[in-house]
């Protein structure tokens, strides 16, 4: 990934596309992602819109779920103490800074979420006399000492944009010229407000080299490379004031790193600069689609690095187990070769090593210093005496002394020859048949322990691959981007569709009932209820001219029995079905209906009974590339050959509701909201 920051640009036409999202909207609650990053929630006239913050880099509005933290941190339960169902009345940029200021309700109990993009970032939280009423991190502008904590003032006003002019082009580049290796680009980008990429997209405008100095550009009046410079930065500003236009959607595009299309994300912003030219590019209908876009794949590339990593650290675990029982075992079974090695010189040299303890020990006996013993030993041995040869070093402060002894070299193979003798220390007390017997003993007591080591060793590297398995599969599912599923209208009820296509609904609580009769039941649908108590209302949505196929009927009429006292009691009875007009709210004198019941006029027609059976099955969605191969799948019975449209079922009744009706569903959706934002507290 190249940029990981928005620029001034891109902040301009961030806001464009928010505000035609976000105002007029309702903050249903704010979620928090790290310490960093926020998430707020927002609804308007039932859609729903994910506004994600992230301090010193990024915002916009996001079609994907992440993650949330399973406690909200403190800062968090501020934001929804604070903005939790206030609507959305201002998305704006603080002048030309990278300072984004959302405004939540209206006068006195107005609240302001300001976002700073720039250098370390923060998001602070105002009251509506700009007050700060909390933060992410306290700190103090070292040029102006002004101090950003809880209580003190938030400037609100920003820094002016300041157009170009040939003035202000002047005065930058004798600025810039001071140092004579600055180039064009850095001396511009410090000077004026635009930002490095959009001086560099001026210098190509006026065909100027940016990484030319600053001081060989000819600023004397009536230059033509000052001249085109000015032109080309006089289209930028255009271009910046075209992007603030109210309700006009800013296209997005994501330039990627070559011509290849299928190469990794470079670069993001509202146009297309100059310095891209020759890139793939992806396009998007607006700007705030293209940053999630962007950062969502960067989000994902740094979810799977974070991932490998654990899973190298879980594996490497379970490597460094496995080494340090290897290696112990294998120290244990050098430990016996070398007990064996011992035992076999000693059994080969038994007459040479009875001789040397004997002459060690007589010399002992006779109460020889030891240092003095040890040069006798040492000038016996200059002489040639065969037995002091043997003599490697005295130990008697342990009764040992440690022998030279070899095989021979009769009995070693030639390339053994030029191997060194073997070092065997030898117990003074004991002859040497019975030194050999006790290194041969001491090699069956380390292979009983290397047997053991090795079973234990078995069992341990079981346990820590099963510990690391387990820890594999929390790694797995321990972060996920997941793309927001829009849900369909239909879906606040119970629903399903029927095996020839038809949308079965049906009413949770007496509320909803009474809500599918008036607003969605239509000419040409179906009623369905059953004489029982606790039956819930019924309605199947006819989207074909014809009547509704009795197959439909009669599973629209069981799920209507299932969902009553029938269920409990194990009673088999029968529900019925009218059309619209048979189904009124009107009562006979006298007499008052409650909320969710209907009377009905004219003739029920009763279904048959069926055995209370229902099942539960997975819809899956098809794409709508995919749709030819799948028609005809959940055909009528008993018409053939000819086809029902897949898909025609879902979103027509979202064509049909009425505009009165949508605007009397608007207090009711409020209500909803405000409802979703207590429960979610």
């Amino acid at each position: 990934m190249g940029k990981s920051k928005m620029t001034v640009l891109d902040v301009k036409a961030g806001v464009s596309s928010l505000r035609t999202q976000l105002l007029g909207s309702r903050v249903a609650n704010v979620y928090d992602l790290d310490p960093k990053t926020y998430l707020i929630k927002t609804a308007k006239a039932g859609e729903k819109v994910l506004v994600l913050l992230e301090s010193g880099i990024r915002f916009h509005s996001t079609a994907y779920m992440r993650d949330k933290s399973n406690t909200p941190s403190g800062f968090s339960l501020k934001l929804r103490k604070h903005i939790r169902t206030k609507r959305v009345e201002e998305v704006r940029q603080l002048g030309v800074d990278r300072v984004i200021a959302f405004t939540f309700g209206a006068a006195d109990e107005a609240v302001h979420l300001v976002l700073e993009l720039f250098a370390g970032g923060n998001i602070i939280l105002l009251d509506h006399n700009c007050t700060i009423l909390a933060l992410l991190r306290t700190h103090t502008d070292e040029a102006t000492g002004a101090k950003t904590a809880v209580k003190e003032i938030y400037p609100m006003e920003g820094t002016e944009n300041r157009k170009i002019s040939q003035e202000l082009l002047l005065s930058a580049l004798k600025t810039g010229a001071v140092n004579e290796k600055t180039s064009l680009k850095d001396a511009l980008s410090r000077e004026l407000d635009y930002g490095p990429a959009l001086v560099e997209h001026a210098l190509l405008g006026a065909e100027i080299d940016s990484k030319r100095k600053a001081v060989t550009l000819d600023v004397a009046e009536g230059s033509s490379e000052l001249a085109a410079l000015l032109k080309s930065f006089q289209e930028v500003d255009t271009m910046i004031d075209a992007l603030s236009a109210e309700g006009k959607v800013v296209p997005g595009y994501i330039i990627r790193k070559n011509d290849n299309p299928e190469s990794p994300f470079e670069d993001f912003g509202p146009v297309l600069l100059r310095q891209y030219q020759g890139r793939a590019v992806t396009d998007f209908e607006s700007f705030d689609k293209a940053m999630d876009a962007y950062f969502t794949v960067a989000e994902d590339q740094k979810l799977e690095h974070q991932k490998e990593q654990q899973q190298k650290a879980v594996v490497s675990k379970v490597e460094r187990v496995r080494k340090a029982h290897e290696a112990q075992v294998q120290a244990l079974q050098d430990e016996q070769e070398s007990n064996f090695l011992r035992a076999s010189l000693i059994e080969h040299n038994l007459g040479d090593v009875d001789n040397a303890i004997l002459v060690v020990n007589s010399m002992v006996s006779q109460g020889i210093d030891w240092n003095t013993l040890k040069k006798m030993v040492k000038e016996e041995a200059r002489k040639g005496n065969p037995i002091a040869s043997l003599i490697h070093s005295l130990k008697l402060a342990t009764n040992q002394v440690t022998l030279l002894l070899t095989f021979g070299l009769d009995a070693l193979e030639e390339d053994e020859q030029t191997l060194p003798v073997t070092a065997v220390d030898i117990d003074l007390g004991l002859n040497a048949y019975n030194n050999a017997q006790g290194y041969y003993s001491h090699k069956k007591k380390v292979a009983i322990k290397a047997d053991k080591t090795l079973a234990a060793s078995e069992k341990a590297l079981k346990g820590a691959s099963r510990k690391a398995k387990e820890e594999l599969k929390k790694v797995d599912v321990k972060a996920s981007i997941q793309q927001i599923r829009k849900t369909h209208w239909f879906e606040k009820f119970v629903w399903f569709i029927s095996s020839e296509n038809f949308l079965v609904l049906c009413g949770r609580d007496a509320q909803q009932n009474e809500l599918l009769v008036k607003r969605y039941l239509r000419k040409g649908d179906i009623y369905l209820h059953a004489d029982i108590h606790g039956a819930a209302t019924h309605i199947i949505k006819n989207h074909t001219q014809d009547a509704v196929p009795p197959l439909t009927l009669a599973q629209a009429g069981l799920s209507c029995v299932c969902r009553s006292a029938a269920w409990d009691a194990k009673m088999v009875t029968s529900a019925y079905w009218v059309h619209p007009e048979q189904v009124s709210k009107s009562a006979p004198t006298g007499e008052y209906l409650s909320t969710g019941s209907f009377m009905i006029r004219g003739k029920k027609n009763y279904l048959p009974p069926n055995p209370l059976v229902m099942g539960f099955g997975l819809l899956f969605r098809v794409d709508e590339s995919c749709l030819a191969m799948h028609v005809g799948e959940r055909r009528i019975r008993g018409q053939g050959d000819k086809d029902t449209e897949v898909g025609s079922v879902i979103g027509t009744e979202d064509q049909n509701i009425s505009a009165g009706e949508e605007e009397e569903e608007e207090p009711e959706q409020e209500q909803e909201q405000e409802q979703e934002a207590k429960d979610e507290q």
